[in-house]
């Protein structure tokens, strides 16, 4: 098969793998889109090295038609169209035995630790497979693990109807965070932070009531200015690796400053820094910091609100390029043009 190909750090190019060996309990998909997302970006960069062994195909957002099906599967058959939960947890160590699969202490993701959707086709647990209704187009599939991530963060913030939440940046996880809560989640009082105009403008039609230029005003002064000095009781870091600046304050400190006497800080960025964080303050606030990994169950949840239209994948997906143009488009993405959100790649079009 042909598949988008990472040879090397920073090599990315169309070549020709294996076909995948389908085992009973799988189902061979034949991969229609697939995203790029920020872990991409990160493994592209060579920051996955303990993980990710040249070559490899990654690409963890993806959906397609299923080709064929394993001899122990049942429910499913030729011609469904599915999405791909890619995490496969070991089932067996405390974290997966205490509920938290997502947490396995050996966990792996397809796109990732194994071959993913980058390739024509692949083979995955039935298990993990959900049928994509057919009101829903098949580019919109690598939008499901993006808001299936939102579903997830907002539970571990154990955010309710009717609070008042920030979303710190507003790239591709914070927006799809902030689609979820505007949509799906009831919150009263959303505000959003990030330093570029077009995905503050994007944050405005997904719903933000609230968005905020850090070059231009003071994030901290002006939750306290929206909330009436008390804060939030929610705030959700999606920054991750957050570029510096004389006078301003890491995510995570600036987060400690805005919640609410015991509110809630979710952090969920990949980024490499080390974040400087006054736990005075959060010990007087008797505050939370909680970190979200990937998700756990949450895939159903978003396939029914795109089925049901309730969110905008059409805002956030801002190019879609044939997988041919694999180079291309991590180019783009690596560069960080601000006007690029979500790329997905038509994997067959190569």
């Amino acid at each position: 098969m042909k598949a988008g190909i990472l040879y090397n750090d920073q090599d990315i190019r169309v070549g020709t793998a294996p076909d995948p060996e389908l085992k009973p309990e799988e189902v061979l998909v034949k991969n229609s889109f697939a995203g790029i997302c920020g872990t991409d970006l990160h493994i592209y960069r060579g920051e996955f090295h303990a993980r990710v062994k040249f070559p490899a195909i990654p690409g963890h957002e993806f959906g397609g038609v299923i080709e064929e099906v394993g001899s122990n599967v049942t429910g499913f058959k030729p011609g469904d169209r599915v999405v791909v939960d890619p995490i496969i947890s070991c089932h067996a160590c405390p974290a997966c035995l205490t509920g938290h699969p997502n947490a396995c202490r050996t966990l792996k993701l397809l796109g990732v630790d194994l071959d993913g959707g980058f390739g024509q086709f692949v083979a995955a647990p039935a298990s993990k497979v959900y049928r994509l209704p057919d009101n829903v187009p098949m580019k919109c599939a690598p939008m499901v693990e993006m808001y299936a991530l939102g579903h997830h963060i907002l539970q571990r913030g154990r955010v309710q109807p009717g609070e008042s939440v920030v979303i710190l940046g507003a790239g591709r996880l914070g927006l799809s965070v902030l689609d979820v809560l505007c949509h799906g989640a009831g919150a009263n009082e959303t505000i959003i932070t990030d330093c570029q105009p077009f995905r503050l403008e994007t944050a405005k039609k997904l719903g933000a009531e609230h968005v905020i230029h850090v070059e231009h005003e003071d994030p901290v002064q002006r939750v306290m200015d929206i909330t009436k000095g008390e804060g939030v009781d929610c705030v959700i870091e999606c920054v991750g690796h957050y570029h510096e600046s004389p006078g301003r304050e890491s995510p995570l400190a600036q987060a400690v400053k805005m919640i609410r006497n015991a509110g809630r800080i979710v952090t969920c960025g990949l980024g490499e820094q080390l974040s400087p964080v006054h736990f005075k303050t959060l010990v007087i606030k008797e505050a939370e910091i909680i970190a979200s990994r990937v998700t756990l169950g949450e895939f159903p949840r978003a396939i029914r609100l795109l089925s049901k239209g309730l969110l905008h994948p059409g805002l956030l997906v801002t190019h879609e390029l044939p997988m041919r143009d694999v180079t291309a488009a991590f180019a783009q993405v690596d560069r960080e043009d601000p006007r690029t959100i979500k790329v997905v790649l038509d994997v067959q079009g190569v």
